[in-house]
């Protein structure tokens, strides 16, 4: 029978997860069994149906006849093309099948503008690292496991050169002294350079002690950042509404509560407004109202295009917190209005 790669469709969603699942257990054997539930977790076969009708998404399968025996997650994401998991039936492994597998996900990510191409290698997996390298993905940086829960190698292969619209994005956060700003400013910019990316933080207070605004802006890029200042952000963040009366963005998202369903014509500049009740959220599912930052930080991270599946939120929170400020992040992250 002849190898046959295609576009992984809804009938076919079950056994690649199946497949999926299966790798993962290979994978992380030596893990507990709560470490492999989370990865698992991430690709939840009703979920990954829905993520078909993306157009970011590139999830292929390989099929002999009808039994589907390798699949890739990948995601197309501000011109970077991201392979998260692949894997091949251990009975049809070294036949060439990973590697046209990568060929058409290359293809694909070409198709979709990306301009370079990234995957985590784990050094244990030494054919998958060679066969990476193979494709002319260079390694860029050993990340120990104390920052995502395992070691793993950042690999990236520049597709083509960089528009200079995707050299870099802009954030700007806002809220009040207490909202947790500061805090969420300093975990995106960890969350963003522990992927690779350089990143600028300038955090700005106003003259009150309490009560008084915080500022947050932040700029990441793939390239060095020559000047860590800017007068219009890409996406801004507003937790309360802004004495300043002015967040100068092409994209906002703003608490709920600081912002009325129906425009009122304020100053607040908001082409493309975001509103979502993060304090009401907070307050019904988490119990209090504190967790209002890791909800948004969720949301952010996933309007801005960054996926959380690498991301180990042990590094990131204190312990105390963990759990609470983990599930707060995922809420948002996966929120739907």
């Amino acid at each position: 029978m002849k190898y046959e790669i295609k576009k992984l469709e809804e009938r076919e969603v079950v056994k690649a997860v199946e497949l999926f699942n299966a790798i993962v257990d290979e994978l992380h054997a030596d893990s507990p069994v709560t470490e492999r539930s989370h990865y698992k977790e991430t690709y939840p076969v009703e979920e990954v149906k829905e993520r078909l009708s993306n157009k970011d998404n590139v999830y292929l399968v390989g099929k002999l006849g009808k039994e589907i025996v390798s699949f890739m997650f990948a995601w197309a994401s501000d011109g970077v093309g991201n392979i998260y998991w692949l894997g091949v039936k251990p009975k049809y492994r070294k036949k060439g099948y990973a590697r046209k597998l990568m060929d058409e996900t290359i293809k694909q990510f070409t198709k979709k503008s990306c301009h370079e191409a990234r995957v985590f290698s784990y050094p244990k997996e030494k054919g998958a690292h060679k066969l990476f390298k193979s494709f002319g993905f260079e390694e860029k940086s050993f990340i120990d496991k104390q920052f995502f829960g395992i070691s793993i190698i950042l690999m990236e292969r520049k597709l083509a050169p960089v528009p200079i619209k995707k050299i870099a994005k802009k954030i700007v956060l806002t809220g009040e002294a207490g909202q947790g700003i500061k805090l969420m400013a300093h975990t995106l910019a960890n969350i963003l350079a522990k992927i690779g990316k350089e990143v600028s933080l300038n955090l700005i207070y106003d003259a009150a002690v309490r009560g008084g605004e915080i500022t947050a802006e932040l700029i990441y890029s793939d390239e060095k950042i020559d000047t860590p200042f800017f007068d219009k952000a890409d996406v801004g963040l507003c937790l309360s509404r802004s004495k300043k009366a002015l967040i100068n963005a092409k994209e906002i998202i703003i608490d709920e509560a600081a912002c009325n369903k129906e425009c009122t014509g304020c100053d607040i500049i908001c082409p493309v407004s975001d509103r979502i009740p993060f304090a009401k959220i907070s307050t019904e599912e988490f119990h209090s109202p504190v967790f209002v930052n890791m909800i948004a930080l969720g949301r952010l991270l996933s309007i801005i295009g960054i996926k959380i599946e690498k991301v180990d939120f042990e590094t990131e929170f204190r312990s105390r917190f963990l759990e609470e400020n983990t599930r707060a992040l995922k809420y948002g992250y996966t929120y739907r209005d």
